[in-house]
């Protein structure tokens, strides 16, 4: 059993000891289990009420996905393209995310536990009901005008993630640890009570809290 710590947490990564299935094309109903794809077009992929469980995806593409009361579980996405996804009331654990493209992603009542998302885009997505129930990481990961709502995320790590624009609502961080990451130009700083960051990081909070408020701060007379 491979675990990954990531600063405070420690996260149980996919299985290696699987007997894959080599494949170019998901199957045209059911559910995806135990498949390996590489270099391979899957856009428009629709599964709902179903698993994809246990697969290795490489430079897949898989922009248009739709999720909805699925399961995604001890799989890796790799240099994959998740562009304009649409995601509903979707259980994610065991995943790892890396260097791939979640661009304009919707998503909506996800939980997710023993996840990791390492040197992806997630640039003007918008999260909303998520739910960290495990151990949960960003790594090096942009978040250019994400919209976080309605959310629980305690105890997720976000590690030197740039946030240029990305606004807080209704959203709980206790615990999380933001060191790392520049949220000079977030909003929502209410939403980072109990969460952690460093000391170089004051400067970018104090910027945020004041353009949130829309104070202009002058030289005294």
């Amino acid at each position: 059993m491979d675990v990954r710590t990531i600063r405070e947490i420690k996260v149980l990564l996919p299985s290696t000891e699987l007997d894959l299935t080599a494949t170019d094309q998901p199957p045209a109903r059911g559910d995806l289990i135990g498949l390996e794809a590489r270099d391979t077009d899957w856009s428009r992929l629709q599964l709902i009420k179903r698993r994809l469980i246990d697969c290795r995806l490489h430079t897949v593409t898989l922009d248009g996905l739709q999720l909805e009361d699925t399961r995604v579980g001890n799989t890796t996405f790799t240099d994959c393209d998740l562009s304009s996804n649409r995601w509903n009331t979707v259980k994610i654990d065991r995943c790892v995310f890396t260097g791939s493209r979640l661009i304009g992603l919707q998503a909506s009542g996800i939980t997710m536990a023993d996840v990791v998302f390492e040197r992806c885009r997630l640039d003007y997505a918008t999260l909303t009901a998520i739910q960290a129930t495990g151990s949960v990481a960003f790594i090096d990961c942009t978040l250019r005008e994400t919209i976080i709502e309605d959310s629980r995320l305690d105890g997720i790590v976000l590690a030197d993630c740039p946030m240029p624009g990305t606004q807080l609502t209704r959203t709980r961080l206790r615990d999380a640890d933001l060191r790392g990451s520049n949220i000079e130009t977030l909003t929502g700083t209410a939403n980072l009570t109990g969460a952690t960051l460093s000391e170089d990081q004051i400067p970018q909070l104090t910027q945020a809290y004041l353009e949130e408020l829309q104070l202009t701060i002058e030289d005294s007379v």
